[in-house]
């Protein structure tokens, strides 16, 4: 079980980036099984409003690498700094797919990663809302 423990490489690894554009914005993470074994994997998200994940659950066979498209939706509202994914597989057997091992599935997963989401402002948006404030704040 420890050699499954980290049986799956993500890249990116630790954080997902998206540059806050108004409209929405895909990035694709890379899945690769490192091991011998067929392993079922299920990505979570903080927020599925805000945040499309294509392939939440499927199936990665033994030294392959499959990618995944996570969409941030602009128009469902802002992002804070407090959103991540959760990256869990395990082990699957021959013959099953990825929703059918994941039913049967009880316990803890064999390995997880958690992915941090930021969505930064772009320049233009704060740009022009410091030019707003300064505004704002001018003696009549």
């Amino acid at each position: 079980m420890e050699k499954l423990a980290r049986g799956i490489e993500i890249d990116p690894n630790d954080c997902v980036r998206f540059h806050g554009s108004p409209k929405d914005e895909t990035v694709t993470m890379t899945l690769k099984n490192r091991t011998d074994q067929k392993l079922a994997y299920k990505i979570k998200c903080t927020s599925n409003d805000l945040f499309k994940i294509l392939k939440p659950i499927d199936l990665i066979e033994p030294r392959t690498s499959t990618e995944i498209s996570v969409t941030y939706r602009a128009g469902k509202g802002m992002a804070d700094d407090r959103h991540h994914m959760g990256v869990y597989f395990i082990p699957a057997p021959e013959g099953c797919t990825a929703t059918s091992v994941w039913a049967e599935h009880y316990g803890k997963a064999v390995g997880e990663y958690r992915v941090k989401v930021t969505v930064s402002d772009p320049p233009y948006y704060r740009s022009s809302w410091s030019r707003r404030e300064d505004k704002q704040l001018r003696p009549l």
